[in-house]
């Protein structure tokens, strides 16, 4: 009950006093009316004294009332100058999502007037792709906002203004709730994170190429302690060759024929040429991992390249195996890396005599076939077991069945980055003691005109 209730209150009870004593005034003989009159004068007085007081309650309840409104205006304006001078997007929706309010930094966020702004669903603004993941947002933060212990959800979205390209925000969303506990709207918090974003992106691409040069400079030591500990040991059996043939030759060629004599030679020259080639090999491994290893295609005879190529492997091997060659015509031109394709070739066909029996046959064969060269080598050796084929262009990878013949396993790892060099690709078919194909297919590269 107010105060001006409990003043009506009063002046009803007076009023039911004074015709009570009306009544009996009434009833009562001459001689009690002085004490009714006086009677009476009391029950006014105390009802007087009883308005009095209910006076000066309203009075105090007015001026509080008023302090009161006064507070409410100065704290509505504050709001309202703190709403506008946010400088992040603030809108107030219905629980729908429907703008009921928002401020200067929203429109100038979603490049709209307010006036525009006011009564639209604050999901037109978000891209297409994202649109179904944001009504299931909505949605959910609807359901869990009935609960009395919702707390501010967040999450990011890309958002498109209105004549601008999207953005990506950071959504903040609190409850809206009345006097019951009611959910009645939601208040949301955008914040254009896009240019933040674009900085944590480029320091993770900062911190993984750091990581990335770390991880190849770690990977290039261990490569290159791995290169010297190998190359040194590779280096023993071909050097103790030629010193032990040299010095033969010093002291006995006057006693030998020439026969014995072109034995020594031979062995010098073979030893001399796989010294070359491992220094050849761990030239281009090193230029590979230094980034050096470049890509030069010049017009080639493919045909006249593989058939001198096999001539230097024929002498080198001096008709321990036999080579068959087949091309489908005498002679090709094509653009290819030369130096590459001799790196391809040599240790492709290295590979075929090392690992098969003497007095086989390797078969080597080159076509071209719509722009491209597709060489294939076949031998009939060791083979390579199933469980090694896909480490075979590893570095330093060597067959389980190898393991009594020489090699550092650097020449499959060498043949696979001078076909990536190539834009080619590289493929393996073998069996265990039935031999070996290796298929190189080489597009030809479009630098020169041939």
């Amino acid at each position: 009950m107010n105060l001006d209730d409990l003043a009506l209150q009063k002046i009803e009870n007076m009023r039911k006093r004074v015709a009570l004593l009306q009544r009996q005034s009434e009833q009562q003989k001459a001689q009690a009316d002085i004490e009714l009159v006086t009677a009476v004068f009391k029950e006014v007085y105390l009802a007087l004294e009883e308005l009095q007081l209910v006076n000066e309650d309203l009075k105090q309840q007015n001026e509080e009332l008023s302090n009161t409104q006064q507070a409410l205006v100065a704290q509505s304006q504050r709001y309202q100058e703190l709403f506008e001078e946010v400088p992040d997007a603030y809108f107030v929706t219905d629980t729908k999502g429907f703008i009921q309010e928002a401020n200067s930094a929203a429109t100038t966020l979603l490049n709209i007037s307010k006036s525009s702004l006011l009564g639209k669903f604050i999901g037109i603004f978000v891209i297409e792709k994202e649109i179904i993941t944001f009504h299931l947002k909505l949605t959910h933060l609807r359901d869990r906002a009935q609960f009395s212990d919702w707390k501010m959800q967040e999450w990011e979205v890309n958002l498109r203004p209105r004549d601008k390209t999207s953005i990506m925000t950071e959504i903040k969303v609190v409850a809206i709730r009345n006097q019951y506990s009611e959910l009645v709207g939601l208040r949301w918090l955008l914040r254009d994170i896009s240019e933040s974003k674009q900085t944590q992106a480029k320091l993770q691409w900062a911190e993984e190429a750091m990581r990335q040069a770390l991880a190849k400079e770690r990977q290039f030591s261990e490569l290159t302690s791995r290169l010297l500990t190998i190359t040194s040991h590779e280096f023993r059996t071909p050097l103790a060759t030629i010193h032990s043939s040299a010095e033969l030759l010093e002291h006995y060629r006057h006693l030998w024929n020439q026969e014995r004599q072109q034995t020594h030679l031979r062995r010098i020259q073979t030893s001399v040429m796989h010294l070359t080639q491992l220094l050849d090999d761990v030239l281009v491994v090193s230029q590979d991992e230094t980034g050096k290893l470049e890509f030069n295609p010049t017009p080639i005879n493919l045909v006249e390249f593989c058939r001198d190529l096999l001539e230097e492997l024929q002498q080198s091997d001096r008709s321990q195996h036999r080579f068959v060659f087949s091309s489908e015509y005498q002679s090709t031109k094509a653009n290819l890396d030369a130096k590459l394709l001799r790196q391809i070739l040599s240790n492709l066909f290295s590979n075929c005599l090392k690992y098969s029996p003497i007095g086989s046959t390797v078969k080597f064969s080159v076509i071209t076939n719509n722009e491209q060269a597709i060489f294939q080598t076949q031998d009939f050796g060791i083979g390579i077991p199933a469980s090694d084929i896909k480490h075979i262009f590893e570095p330093f990878h060597r067959a389980s069945n190898t393991a009594n013949i020489p090699g550092m396993g650097l020449g499959m790892s060498i043949v696979k980055q001078a076909v990536n060099l190539h834009g080619g690709e590289i493929t393996v078919e073998s069996a265990i003691n039935a031999g070996t194909t290796f298929t190189v297919i080489l597009p030809f590269s479009r630098n020169f005109h041939v």
